[in-house]
């Protein structure tokens, strides 16, 4: 949970563009179009469909991999990954809040200067005809790493604000420790990484998501989007059934 985490999920579908169950991992309903609800803020599957094309164009257009990768589990993948980010910065954001701290627009601008400036040393040595923005070129870079949040460039902004709370957060809880804010000490590592469970699990039960079962469901004990019990991705005969039997029985 400490670690920026890439959600694998299943794949969003629409049967037939019309039958989408409706419910959330709370139980209530959830408004049509929703992919998530994360502290009152609708986010909706075509948000999170243009973010999945925004990174598949990303890498296609320059050569970072090839079309024919991104497959219907690859996009979902991506998709699912979307919706992950907005719960992993709701429970920092709790977490920062939780601790007293303000991570504002200053700390946000210092989190992207750096990002950017790493982004822009890197590319050119792998991407010399790289001429993207800021954004295509954080989200380019992170793609390459070994940690990729799968971020597409339309969600840079997120990012950094989640990089920031990161940071803050770590930093936040070892002074309150009185140890210093690297977790690798040997001595006192140990010891910061525990708080940060343990601040992060009470941050993760505290926050309000609701989730479309398209894309998983919310367990706050984990504070994570977890795959769903049934499979979406090619619906059965069977699941078709039960999913038209449902809709009839709302009528």
């Amino acid at each position: 949970m400490i670690q920026a985490r890439s959600v694998r999920l299943a794949a969003v579908v629409v049967l037939g563009g019309a039958v989408a169950l409706a419910t959330t991992a709370c139980g209530g309903p959830m408004q049509a179009g929703a992919a998530a609800v994360v502290e009152g803020q609708r986010t909706t599957d075509r948000q999170v469909q243009s973010q999945v094309e925004g990174f598949v164009s990303l890498l296609v257009d320059n050569h970072a991999a090839q079309e024919s990768v991104f497959t219907t589990s690859a996009r979902s993948v991506v998709a699912k990954s979307q919706v992950s980010h907005l719960v992993d910065e709701a429970v920092w954001q709790r977490a920062a809040d939780d601790l007293g701290l303000t991570v504002g627009p200053d700390a946000d601008a210092q989190k992207r200067a750096a990002l950017v400036t790493a982004a822009r040393q890197e590319l050119p040595s792998r991407f010399p005809n790289f001429h993207g923005s800021d954004n295509e070129a954080v989200a380019l870079y992170d793609a390459l790493s070994q940690n990729s949040y799968i971020v597409a460039p339309s969600g840079v902004p997120a990012y950094v604000h989640y990089k920031a709370l990161y940071d803050s957060v770590i930093a936040g809880q070892a002074a309150k420790l009185h140890v210093p804010s690297d977790l690798t000490v040997p001595s006192t590592g140990p010891q910061l990484r525990q708080a940060l469970v343990e601040t992060l699990t009470k941050a993760a039960k505290e926050i309000d998501v609701k989730v479309s079962p398209r894309y998983g469901s919310y367990d706050s004990g984990s504070g994570q989007v977890v795959a769903a019990a049934t499979s979406w991705i090619r619906p059965t005969k069977e699941q078709l059934a039960d999913a038209m039997a449902q809709m009839q029985q709302a009528q």
